[in-house]
């Protein structure tokens, strides 16, 4: 589930932490939300996600982990995207919100694939233990 916003969004970044204290414009916006089994899966996927730092200030990204509720909620703005409904419990926490800024669009993509990447290496590596 990704959600993108156009610079032209009327999201604020300005409350982010990177913005307060290095000054610069990250207009460019991407919020990715993975649906695991349980809290642990999300939080050993977020362990091993957030562990390395971008190669440039050009991005920022941050990680929580939040209810399915949460995501759902009227409070996102989502266009025409829709969640997929799993079955699980949509109080527990265990969906991994990753939210991406950046300063132009190429090193957005950039990365997102590189952690679509990493969430794939350790998806195949969680299922490959769990067997």
């Amino acid at each position: 589930k990704t959600h993108h916003n156009h610079p032209q969004s009327a999201e604020k970044t300005s409350d982010h932490p990177a913005n307060m204290t290095d000054n610069i414009s990250r207009p460019y916006k991407s919020t990715v939300h993975i649906a695991l089994p349980s809290n642990q899966y999300a939080q050993h996927l977020k362990d091993v996600v957030s562990v390395d730092e971008e190669v440039s200030n050009k991005v920022v990204k941050s990680f929580s982990i939040v209810t399915s509720q949460e995501v759902d909620g009227s409070d996102v703005d989502r266009g025409n995207d829709a969640i997929v409904r799993d079955g699980g419990d949509a109080d527990e926490q265990r969906v991994l919100r990753i939210n991406f800024m950046a300063t132009d669009a190429k090193m957005l993509r950039v990365a997102l694939s590189t952690t679509y990447d990493m969430i794939n290496v350790a998806l195949k590596c969680f299922q490959e233990f769990e067997e």
